[in-house]
């Protein structure tokens, strides 16, 4: 199973990123240092949002690197799902994160904390590798409680987070003794763990006696309202076909108005430049097309995707459901049915928009309505959450500080 695979393969390749971006980093720290941005306001946490900002810099200057090229080729031998465009969107997205105002936001609500002493626990984390960097976050939330990150990666992270990790350590060096890549798990304190829905009886069975936060797959769902212009379309797209849809955060269904035409919705998807060239998805999408012919199954499709009406949130790689809604009260119901199991809502101003029709906003509950809030997005924005934007809207910060 990937999720439990070992990446030791990974080491060599891993040290010798490692050499490199040591040797490069007065460099790198001192053009940072040259654009320090104001200092946060809050005393208790402006190292910290200092440093990450730093970090969050050397993320997004890899991309203009000399040896991107060499180095970004080399994870894609790993990791074909892991194509260099793929690489620099996850490194851009890090980059627009870690953005002082944003971590000063973040941290805000947890200042006593920062400064509080507590004994650190050895934190066991099981990381998922469906896109670059998956689980860099919990990871730093982790050091950033003061605890130890003993990271079990998937043999499918192409050495990412070990790299990233190594990039943060040479900010601080303190925390040097805090992070370690390991096999196994023994002796944890506590576990973060993401996998299949088949991974959690094991999770549960090994961990389920110590504190734990265990998440399964979830999607993502795009509401239409028949209005959406090109850049909404190219919006859309994206937060379709980034990654080749494999993360939780990928839209992999779409609630449309009924009269909606399946080849209206396929035109306005051809307005995104990538259409899955690589030939893993070429694979899929493939054998999905032969799947639905034998079965003769209802589909309409063009070069990058196969669109299908089916209820179902979760999709196949390389196919995309849709669902209509027939009325303002029918779509509140499908949204309330699917927001346990979703990670975000992409849309065009969802929340100003649908808030302002009382028979939508009407059927939800306060806390449903303030869950969905917090997680709709706008169009193109699915893989580009913010700092404080927690998987599963579980907040891993809070659950870290509670760990004794």
């Amino acid at each position: 199973m990937a999720l439990l695979g070992h990446s030791g393969s990974h080491a060599p390749q891993l040290m010798h990123w490692s050499v490199i971006m040591m040797a490069i980093q007065s460099y790198f720290a001192g053009q940072i240092y040259n654009k320090d941005p104001p200092m946060p306001s809050n005393p208790s946490t402006a190292s910290l949002v200092h440093l990450l900002h730093r970090w969050g810099q050397w993320l997004g200057s890899t991309c203009d690197r000399d040896d991107w090229s060499e180095w970004s080729s080399s994870v894609a031998v790993q990791n074909p799902w892991f194509e260099p465009e793929m690489l620099r969107q996850a490194l851009k997205a890090w980059s627009m994160a870690l953005d002082p105002r944003s971590l000063e936001r973040w941290l805000a609500h947890d200042k006593d904390a920062l400064s509080l002493q507590r004994p650190p626990r050895n934190v066991g984390l099981i990381l998922p590798g469906n896109i670059p960097l998956a689980g860099l976050h919990d990871v730093l939330c982790t050091l950033i409680a003061g605890h130890t990150a003993l990271v079990k990666p998937s043999s499918d992270d192409a050495g990412l987070v070990s790299w990233a990790i190594q990039g943060l350590l040479a900010l601080q060096p303190k925390w040097s003794n805090r992070f370690a890549m390991v096999d196994k798990l023994n002796r944890v304190d506590a576990l973060i763990a993401t996998g299949s829905a088949s991974s959690l009886p094991y999770f549960e069975q090994y961990f389920g006696q110590i504190p734990h936060l265990f998440r399964s797959h979830r999607n993502s769902i795009a509401i239409l309202d028949g209005k959406e212009k090109t850049e909404d379309w190219i919006g859309l797209s994206q937060d379709i076909f980034l990654y080749y849809g494999k993360g939780c955060r990928n839209v992999s269904k779409l609630l449309v108005p009924e009269g909606m035409s399946p080849q209206h919705i396929l035109d306005g998807l051809q307005h995104y430049p990538w259409e899955g060239h690589n030939h893993r998805y070429r694979n899929n999408l493939d054998y999905q097309l032969a799947l639905h012919m034998l079965n003769r199954k209802q589909f309409t499709h063009n070069s990058s995707v196969i669109l299908v009406e089916n209820p179902t949130i979760s999709s196949p790689l390389a196919v995309l459901h849709f669902e209509y809604y027939q009325s303002e009260q029918d779509l509140a119901r499908q949204v309330l049915e699917a927001i346990p199991v979703t990670q975000c809502w992409s849309g065009n101003q969802l929340v100003t928009e649908w808030g302002q029709r009382p028979s939508f906003k009407n059927q939800f509950e306060v806390e449903q309505w303030n869950t969905w809030c917090t997680q709709a997005v706008q169009f193109g924005q699915c893989q580009y959450p913010e700092i404080d934007r927690y998987a599963d809207a579980v907040d891993t910060l809070s659950f870290l500080r509670s760990v004794q």
